[in-house]
């Protein structure tokens, strides 16, 4: 058993950063007075879950989705019923009869994870196990993908900054009175038979001959024993601080349990400083961001934990190639991070000096918003002056294990607490609105000139204009009963300083499910990354796809109804953040328009006859 606990202690949203950051691998249970949960965790991804109570199912989600049908839904589970003991999971059935495709399937269990961390965010008061020796199992658990950190794409940093942003949505809606169903309204069983034949599953595991995919022999598959709520209390209960004392054991090993217990002291007292918050706190607050490019597991373990005390969102990575994909995510959430760059290795292995310089001027060149800090021996004085010849911010000293052996503990939290205090004062510093004034007074200027207008060709124009003020292609779609078709584009055919172009000659369908289907049946912006068959094969065949995947589909009513789209990318040129409210004022401004002008010609046409 790894970890058992209260979140009145913890909130969940420390866990999971926990989990990710320290690349665990096992099941996460949690339990509270709603009934039970369980995510399954892959070095630090999530990769498979049960929503609360399995009273959401992965067939039901399909149907939902329009990746399968409903009949496809009932043979499915005739053919698990006739097969007996024989019979696989229900995702593995539906791709053997030729009814799922596998990235259909991806999409359906990534829904299913969303949304049941969505629900469990809003917990306070539960019990939870994070079990280590087991990956756990119910149907939906089982399927899991090779490479599923990449298929599957749930970095656990990554859905819980968009579990916040959806849960905050659905908040904000409980308290302007709306009605919100939830996801058990929203996703009620298409066929109750379908929890007839999952109950009979219960000792069926999936293999990947089942699936047809590769090995997955580095799971350990076992089903980890039922554990109630008296029994978690029996064991050793959830303390933050044990975390801490585990963490520095591994990174700390080579010193006396003594010397260790200075350093868990010191972590403990960030720790202690507040109880867990509700999820709504921790949104309200979690404005700004650290991303730590760094190795060292005692720093990140560390910086996460100072930082977490006071509300910044501290993302902790290696690797080169996620760096980019966290700052991205970061911008289009609108929070500005910071960059923390780690020593230099002194040694042949680690990151070493050429690559760090390399990276932070990729991240320069890339991200001229972004500031740059970073960390260098207190000895190396050639580093720190070509440092800040390159535009980074400051250069923090920070002490080294090879160079100061036996104050190096004491050194390192003097380095903690320095490092905090500045990470502090910069973002005071740096804080703003997110909207300036200048702004504002850009929104009403476009306000005003929408409501000048007369002809409905010039109010979706309009919008196309504003829409290609950010973004360095913008296409405004008519909406058809089975197709968009293009209208106007700017800054596709050419330049966007050459003004518009027909862009009749695009025609993308809306019979079958698309990012596109789910914005007109919503009503609602999309922006952000999407890797979306139909918006690959009809729209980037057509104008090429851009350097960086963030898109922006921005939806025009009237009626209720959407009978537009404008669509955005960065084309060749990099990705920057994005207001995506004042996007979403000036097309409900605009749809506003277009009805008066509408009406106002109805109005004419009937009082000329």
């Amino acid at each position: 058993m790894g970890l058992t606990g209260e979140l009145e202690h913890i909130h969940i949203v420390d866990i999971f950063q926990l989990l990710h950051t320290t690349r665990k691998s096992g099941t996460f249970s949690i339990k509270g007075s709603r009934g039970e949960s369980q995510l399954i965790f892959s070095n630090g991804c999530i990769v498979g879950a049960n929503h609360l109570n399995n009273s959401i199912r992965i067939g039901t989600v399909l149907v939902k989705m329009n990746a399968i049908t409903r009949n496809d839904l009932q043979q499915a589970l005739d053919v698990q019923k006739k097969a007996g003991k024989n019979r696989k999971p229900l995702i593995a059935t539906l791709i053997e009869m030729g009814k799922l495709e596998h990235d259909r399937a991806f999409k359906g269990l990534k829904k299913l994870i969303e949304m049941t961390i969505v629900e469990l965010i809003g917990w306070n008061i539960g019990t939870f196990t994070f079990d280590t020796d087991a990956i756990a199992v119910s149907d939906e658990c089982r399927y899991l993908p090779d490479k599923m950190e990449q298929e599957i794409g749930l970095d656990a940093q990554m859905v819980l900054m968009d579990a916040l942003r959806i849960f905050d949505e659905r908040e904000r809606d409980r308290k302007a009175g709306k009605t919100v169903p939830s996801y058990e309204e929203l996703f009620s069983e298409e066929i109750s038979s379908e929890r007839d034949v999952k109950s009979e599953e219960n000792d069926m595991l999936v293999t990947a001959d089942d699936l047809g995919l590769a090995d997955l022999d580095h799971l350990e598959k076992k089903m980890p024993q039922a554990t109630g709520v008296k029994e978690i209390y029996d064991q050793e209960l959830f303390n933050p601080v044990e975390i801490h004392r585990q963490n520095i054991r591994e990174t700390l090993d080579d010193y006396s349990s003594e010397e260790q217990e200075v350093f868990v002291s010191f972590l403990g007292k960030f720790t202690s400083r507040t109880r867990a918050q509700k999820s709504s706190e921790i949104l309200e607050g979690q404005t700004n961001a650290l991303i730590l490019f760094s190795q060292d597991n005692l720093i990140k373990h560390s910086i996460m934990t100072i930082c977490k005390s006071e509300n910044v969102l501290v993302f902790a990575t290696d690797k080169e190639e996620e760096l980019g994909t966290i700052v991205d995510h970061c911008l289009i959430k609108k929070i500005v991070p910071i960059v923390v760059f780690d020593t230099p290795t002194i040694s042949g292995e680690g990151i070493s000096e050429d690559k760090i310089v390399s990276l932070r001027q990729q991240v320069n060149e890339r991200y001229p918003q972004i500031s740059n800090i970073q960390l260098a021996s207190a000895m190396d004085y050639t580093f720190t002056v070509q440092s800040y010849n390159k535009g980074i911010k400051a250069v923090i000293p920070k002490p080294l294990k090879e160079i100061q052996r036996e104050t190096f503990i004491e050194d390192t939290i003097k380095f903690l607490e320095a490092f905090k205090s500045y990470i502090v004062s910069f973002l005071q510093r740096q804080e703003g609105p997110l909207v300036t004034d200048n702004q504002m007074g850009t929104l009403r200027d476009r306000i005003v000139a929408l409501r000048s207008l007369n002809e409905p060709p010039d109010v979706t124009f309009a919008l196309l204009q504003y829409v290609s003020e950010i973004f360095e292609r913008s296409i405004t779609f008519i909406i058809r009963s089975t197709e968009l078709i293009g209208k106007e584009a700017i800054g596709v055919k050419f330049e966007k300083t050459m003004g518009p172009t027909s862009a009749a000659h695009i025609k993308i369908p809306i019979v079958k499910h698309s990012i596109f289907s789910d914005v007109i049946e919503k009503g609602q912006v999309f922006c952000g990354e999407s890797d979306d068959e139909v918006l690959k094969e009809y729209l980037f065949k057509e104008i090429g796809k851009p350097l960086y995947p963030t898109i922006i589909l921005l939806p025009m009513k009237s009626n209720r109804k959407v009978i537009a789209l404008t669509y955005g990318d960065f084309g060749k040129k990099d990705a920057s953040p994005v207001q995506i409210e004042m996007l979403e004022i000036l097309s409900n401004e605009a749809a506003l328009v277009l009805e008066n002008v509408l009406y106002r010609k109805h109005i004419s046409k009937t009082s000329q006859k």
